[in-house]
C-alpha cells in the first residue's frame, strides 16, 4: 500500500479480481471499500508505475488495466459503498464516481489536479456525479472542494463526522444486506442499464424485464 494510497496498476487489477469475486459469490449482497490509512483515501495513480512519462500518457497496458477496474465498478450487479476520509484526488476521485454510494468524512477534500501536473483526463467519469460547471470548475482549476460543497451538488450521498465514518459506512451496507439478494442485484443491474436512458418506454421496459426476473426468482 503506498504513502498516498496511490493506485498502482497492480492493486487496481486485485482490485478489479476482488470485485469480481464478490460478485460471483451469490451470497454476497454489498460491498464496501474503505481506506487502510486513517487519513487519506487515494494520491490518484501511482505514477511511479511508468516513470516520468506516465504524467504525459497512458498507452497501451495502462489503459486496459485502469480501464479494466473502472469497469468492474460499473459492471458487478452488487452496490459498491465506499467511505471516503481525507484526500481523494484523480483517479482516487473518479474511482469513487463509479461507485453507488458515497459516504465522506468531514475531513475528505475532492480534486482532479490533472490540470497542475500537465496532464487531462477524468471527466468521463467523473460527469457521472458532477454537474457539468463544478467538473469545470475542479478541472480547470485544480482546486480541491469539500464533502459538503459536493453534497450540496448532488454529487456524494452523506457527509458524516469523520468518527463516524465507518459505523454511517457499515449501517448502510448492513441494511442493504438484509435485502434479498436477487432483489437488490437486479436493482442495481436495472439502474446501471437506465443511465442516461430518458425514453419513458425504454424505461418502463427495462424496469418490467429486471421485476419480472425478481418475480420468476421467487416462483
Amino acid at each position: 500500500r503506498p504513502r498516498v494510497n496511490a493506485l498502482s496498476l497492480d492493486l487496481l487489477e486485485s482490485f478489479a479480481e476482488e470485485l469480481h469475486r464478490a460478485a460471483d459469490d451469490p451470497e454476497v449482497v454489498v460491498a464496501v471499500w474503505r481506506s487502510g490509512l486513517p487519513n487519506i483515501f487515494s494520491g490518484g495513480f501511482d505514477l511511479a508505475d511508468e516513470g516520468p512519462s506516465a504524467v504525459h500518457h497512458m498507452p497501451g497496458e495502462r489503459t486496459v488495466r485502469v480501464r479494466n477496474a473502472q469497469t468492474a465498478l460499473l459492471d458487478i450487479p452488487i452496490p459498491i459503498i465506499v467511505a471516503v476520509n481525507g484526500p481523494a484526488v484523480g483517479l482516487g476521485l473518479l474511482m469513487p464516481a463509479l461507485c453507488d454510494i458515497v459516504v465522506a468524512g468531514r475531513s475528505a477534500r475532492f480534486g482532479l489536479p490533472e490540470v497542475q501536473i500537465g496532464a487531462i483526463g477524468g471527466a468521463g467519469h467523473a460527469r457521472r456525479i458532477l454537474p457539468e460547471p463544478v467538473l469545470r470548475y475542479m478541472m480547470l482549476t485544480g482546486r480541491r472542494v469539500s464533502p459538503e460543497y459536493l453534497q450540496q451538488c448532488g454529487a456524494i450521498s452523506l457527509v458524516v463526522e469523520d468518527d463516524q465514518l465507518e459505523e454511517e459506512t457499515m449501517a448502510i451496507a448492513r441494511e442493504i444486506a438484509s435485502y434479498d439478494p436477487v432483489v437488490v442485484r437486479n436493482n442495481k443491474i436495472a439502474l446501471q442499464m437506465l443511465q442516461g436512458v430518458d425514453d419513458v418506454a425504454t424505461v418502463y421496459a427495462i424496469e418490467h424485464k429486471w421485476g419480472a426476473a425478481i418475480r420468476a426468482s421467487r416462483e
